[in-house]
C-alpha cells in the first residue's frame, strides 16, 4: 500500500460540524466508512415542556418578612397613611441538558414557567405564560409596593408585608426542534429536570390592635 500514490482529495461538507454517528459498509475487508454531520443549523428551541410531577408536589416555602408597621391614631377622626416599600427579588431558571450539542448550538427554550402561589393557607404550583428565553436565565428587578391604611380615631393598626420565596426543582419532558438553513427541520424528544428561583406575590396582612380611650 505505501507505494500507491495519493488519492484525489475529496472536500466534505461538514455542515454544523456536530457528528450525529459513522456510518459504512464492509465484507471482509472496510468498504466505506464515513461521519454523519448534522446541516449547518439556523436555530434549536426546546418547546412544549411538562413537568409530570407538577401538581404532586407542594412546594417548600420560605416566608420572609419585608416590613411590619404600626400606625396609632389618637385624634378624634380617621386617619388614612400611605405604606410605600420597595423589594428587589432575583427569579432564576435552569433547563438540565445531557449533550453538548445543545449547548454548542445556543438552544432556547420556549416554555410556561413554573410559579408558586397562595391559596388560602397552602401554596402550590401552577404554570406561568410561556416564554422564550435562554437554557439558563437570571432575572432581577425591583417591585414598589403602596398600601393605604386606614386607622379608625382611638385605634392601632398593625400591617405585616410578607413575600415567599421557593427554590424548584422538579423534572420536565419536552421536544427539541432543529431548524437548518435549507429549512429541513429534525425533532426529538428530551427529559431533564427543571431548576429555578421564584417568588410568590407580596401579601398584606393589616390588623385592628388596640382601642384606646381618647381624653379631651
Amino acid at each position: 500500500m505505501t507505494s500507491w500514490g495519493l488519492k484525489k482529495e475529496y472536500v466534505i461538507d461538514v455542515g454544523s460540524g456536530i457528528c450525529l454517528g459513522v456510518m459504512g459498509r464492509s465484507g471482509s475487508d472496510i468498504d466505506s466508512l464515513g461521519f454523519m454531520f448534522i446541516k449547518s443549523v439556523r436555530s434549536a428551541v426546546m418547546k412544549d415542556a411538562e413537568y409530570p410531577t407538577l401538581h404532586q408536589v407542594v412546594p417548600s416555602v420560605n416566608v420572609e418578612e419585608i416590613k411590619s408597621m404600626s400606625y396609632n391614631n389618637m385624634t378624634s377622626a380617621e386617619q388614612q397613611n400611605i405604606l410605600q416599600i420597595s423589594k428587589t427579588i432575583t427569579k432564576k431558571s435552569s433547563w438540565s441538558v445531557t449533550n453538548s450539542m445543545e449547548t454548542s448550538i445556543g438552544m432556547s427554550v420556549k416554555a410556561s414557567i413554573p410559579e408558586v402561589v397562595e391559596i388560602g393557607t397552602e401554596f402550590s404550583f401552577k404554570l406561568g405564560t410561556a416564554i422564550t428565553q435562554e437554557l439558563e436565565n437570571t432575572e432581577t428587578r425591583t417591585e414598589t409596593l403602596t398600601y393605604d391604611i386606614k386607622v379608625p380615631s382611638g385605634k392601632t393598626m398593625d400591617i405585616q408585608v410578607t413575600i415567599g420565596r421557593a427554590n424548584i426543582d422538579l423534572p420536565y419532558n419536552a421536544t427539541v426542534e432543529i431548524t437548518c438553513l435549507d429549512g429541513a427541520i429534525y425533532q426529538y424528544k428530551k427529559s431533564g429536570v427543571y431548576k429555578g428561583l421564584t417568588y410568590t406575590d407580596a401579601k398584606a396582612v393589616i390588623k385592628d390592635c388596640l382601642k384606646f380611650k381618647l381624653v379631651v
